[in-house]
């Protein structure tokens, strides 16, 4: 390492990381720290100075004042050791240099793998609208490819952070990071000028413009030879990569659904670019898609290498004022039916009609395969042409064809069924092994014990397909006695059961049993049995009045229709009992004194309020309210209110307590609940008065007293109609003779009820209506009378 490489770079010299040989190392660092400490001999600084006590200022300093003077490493060392720096001092200076001039290695290595970013602002999509008319088209018939191009998922955009492709052309705007390494480290981050040129310390210009990286990285490398001589002997390497990438401008001409120039990455293809038009259109070439570059054509895309098999062969990279033309789709076939994917596929003019088939995906499973109608349209009229299997290769295809796949017939060539009582129902194929209607039922593993036997149906089809039936007896086939018959396609053999051609047979059992209901018929039950199984008596059950209502039909000249029959048993049910038939109904009945416990409730102005069980089948209110002790001093014996199943019973206990009048006091149930409450002391009035309100309870009021309370009647009251609602729930209405009212009688804790009185408001088509009548009526007087005179 020489003086003139010093003082010609070391103003310049940008230590970015350190190399990871020891050696190296060894050579750079001492250096640095001895070119340091010069700086000190050349100040006149003490040489009781510490390493520590220098300040960044300081060093930076002795770095500039030693590439003045342009010492050798050898004239360094000398004069820091002679002024009398220790290998410890050395050691300091090393490492606050390297913290000076480049940081961490840490921070070096993250600098050097910074990632490569994109220049200037790229095109977005645009989202087109499609007309309705190519809408309703495109709902029709969908192109194939199309919807490769409306996927918001899928954008081809180019991944920034990958190795430089070595087609890369340069251009004005890319970013080139040059790193010189060995036993030393040096970096350039070089901008292309718009004139296409780099510049690299005082070097004349370097032109880029045009070229691939690898030619530019020969260029650089023998201009960068002058300044590092290391280059020359293989003791230094140069690397030359991409760092930041310009934009670049496309424009997308011809049957784009929206054509125009595109601002986009000099990384980008032509996928890239054809997205970012959305694509072709409808009418648009998705297999003849060209470059052009400088007007000419250097390329061209086929889009079905990549919508069928993965393939971009043919997505050139793009350059500065590339155009991409869509051209109009030349062949476009149709392709409808039995195939894996309907739709529109453009065909290239060497491809054939099994081409147009596996661009659809190939067959759907359920396609007849022998032969495919393609339509044509010729120059008058349109040609049906039927093309047979083995010549699907050889078809060629013309623009507008429409090829059309059908489906296999829907039925079997050689199928025939046997179902209902054989071990294995079901289908079977008619061959070698099966030709006779008796092989078909050993084939199903033979009938099944409660098959009928004397009489099977066999459907079968005349020549115009007809079904028509033929019966069999299958005792007779079996034992060999019938000839055996001759299976054709389609037969059927229906064998039924016993069990399916009878009623489903039931009993019945209800009354005092834990499970009542019906049960399955089975043969030699008994009455015993069918307890047992309906999870046996009841607590309150009787076991001397059982009853067994059968049906009456094997005497058709009787009038009778059910026989019952009585029958005693025991709680153990270990007697001897009586053998059911089907639908027999068997009644278990209650002990006359039995019942389960019943409750009402008493609640308010009683001495003792509760629950409390009815004791007797006839046990009235007036026993329910001497159960609770009677009534309290403050009870409200005219508002006793009594409620059954929540609905309050209007009865006006006063008087069967008072008086002893009957009428009122009913026999209660079971869920019944009697409210005593306290005295009211108050009248309410409601309704149609000026001031509704609750009035306090005065003997001496009349009904009319309490109506003034509340202001008096309004307008709209309908005072015939007034009625009161007493605190028992019973209610009074008003009464009128000769125009003369009765007013309800006032009793505490009553409510007075004024309704409205409703006003007919004529309508428009009513006035009309009565007036036509009135004018009509006078018309057919005045006839009348002219009439007479």
């Amino acid at each position: 390492m020489n003086r003139a490489f010093f003082s010609v770079n070391l103003p310049k010299f940008r230590y970015q990381r350190i190399h990871q040989d020891s050696m190296i190392l060894r050579q750079l660092l001492p250096f640095i720290v001895l070119f340091s400490l010069t700086f000190s001999v050349l100040a006149q600084r003490p040489s009781t100075q510490k390493v520590d006590d220098l300040s960044d200022v300081q060093i930076e300093q002795f770095l500039k004042e030693a590439q003045k003077r342009g010492l050798s490493e050898s004239e360094i060392e000398t004069i820091a050791l002679s002024q009398g720096y220790s290998a410890q001092d050395i050691s300091k200076m090393r490492n606050r240099i390297q913290e000076l001039k480049y940081g961490s290695v840490k921070e070096i290595k993250q600098d050097t793998v910074t990632a490569r970013q994109q220049l200037g602002e790229l095109a977005q999509r645009t989202v087109t609208e499609v007309e309705e008319e190519d809408e309703e088209v495109e709902k029709k018939k969908k192109v194939f490819g199309k919807e490769l191009f409306k996927n918001e998922k899928l954008t081809f955009e180019p991944s920034l952070n990958i190795p430089t492709p070595e087609g890369y052309v340069l251009g004005a705007g890319d970013e080139l990071r040059i790193d010189i390494s060995g036993y030393a480290y040096q970096h350039y981050d070089a901008k292309v000028s718009p004139e296409g040129t780099i510049r690299l310390e005082s070097l004349a210009p370097i032109y880029v413009n045009g070229l691939t990286i690898v030619e530019a990285k020969k260029q650089i490398v023998d201009r960068l030879k002058v300044l590092f001589g290391g280059l020359k002997n293989g003791s230094l390497t140069a690397d030359v990569t991409l760092g930041n990438v310009r934009s670049i401008q496309v424009t997308v001409l011809g049957e784009a659904e929206v054509p125009g120039t595109y601002t986009l990455s000099s990384l980008s293809r032509m996928f890239n670019a054809l997205y970012l038009c959305g694509g072709p259109t409808r009418k648009g070439s998705f297999r003849n898609v060209k470059l052009i570059r400088n007007n000419k054509e250097i390329g061209e895309l086929d889009l079905y290498g990549f919508l069928t098999k993965g393939i971009a062969d043919g997505n050139l990279m793009l350059q500065d004022q590339d155009m991409i033309f869509i051209p109009l789709a030349n062949i476009q076939i149709e392709v409808e039916g039995q195939v894996k994917r309907e739709g529109l596929f453009e065909m290239r003019s060497d491809e054939t009609l099994a081409d147009a088939i596996l661009y659809a995906g190939g067959f759907a499973d359920d396609a007849f395969k022998g032969a495919v109608n393609v339509e044509r349209r010729t120059a008058r009229e349109k040609r049906l042409i039927s093309v047979e299997e083995r010549d699907y290769d050889l078809q060629s295809l013309q623009n507008g064809d429409l090829i059309s796949v059908s489906a296999i017939l829907d039925r079997f060539e050689n199928k025939v069924e046997v179902l209902g009582a054989v071990f294995r129902p079901g289908g079977y194929a008619l061959g070698d092994n099966l030709k006779t209607l008796k092989q078909l039922i050993q084939r199903a593993e033979g009938l099944r014990e409660d098959a009928f036997k004397d009489r099977a149906v066999l459907i079968r089809q005349d020549e115009n397909l007809d079904p028509y039936t033929q019966s069999i007896n299958l005792n007779k086939l079996l034992e060999g006695s019938a000839a055996d018959i001759e299976l054709r396609r389609n037969d059927k053999l229906i064998v039924k059961s016993v069990v399916e051609l009878r009623e489903i047979r039931k009993v019945e059992i209800s009354g005092a049993v834990n499970i009542p209901g019906e049960y399955d018929f089975v043969e030699h039950t008994t009455v015993n049995d069918l307890i047992l199984m309906a999870g046996g008596f009841t607590e309150g059950a009787t076991t001397k009045r059982i009853e067994i209502a059968r049906r009456v039909y094997k005497d058709e000249t009787s009038s009778q229709t059910v026989e019952v029959l009585n029958f005693e048993s025991t709680k153990n049910l270990t007697d001897e009992s009586i053998e059911l038939e089907p639908f027999d109904k068997v009644f278990i009945r209650e002990l006359p004194n039995y019942e389960v416990q019943k409750t009402v409730k008493v609640v308010g102005e009683v001495n003792y309020p509760g629950e409390y069980s009815i004791e007797r089948r006839n046990e009235r209110v007036t026993d329910l309210i001497r159960k609770a002790g009677g009534l309290r001093d403050e009870a409200f014996l005219s508002g006793i209110r009594f409620y059954r199943d929540s609905s309050l019973i209007a009865i006006d206990l006063e008087s069967v307590l008072k008086k002893g009048e009957g009428y009122g006091n009913i026999i209660v149930q079971d869920g019944d609940s009697l409210v005593v409450p306290k005295i009211s002391g108050i009248v309410k009035v409601s309704g149609q008065v000026l001031s509704p309100t609750s009035v306090a309870y005065d003997p001496s009021f009349s009904f009319s007293d309490y109506i003034a309370q509340a202001g008096g009647y309004t307008d709209s009251a309908f005072v015939k109609r007034t009625f009161v609602r007493y605190a028992n729930g019973l209610s009074n209405k008003t009464r009128t003779f000769l125009g003369v009212k009765n007013f309800p009688e006032v009793k505490e804790g009553m409510e007075i009820i004024v309704p409205e009185k409703k006003k007919h408001v004529w309508s428009t088509s009513e006035r009309i209506a009565v007036v036509t009548a009135l004018v009509s009526m006078v018309s057919l007087t005045a006839t009348i009378v002219r009439l007479f005179n």
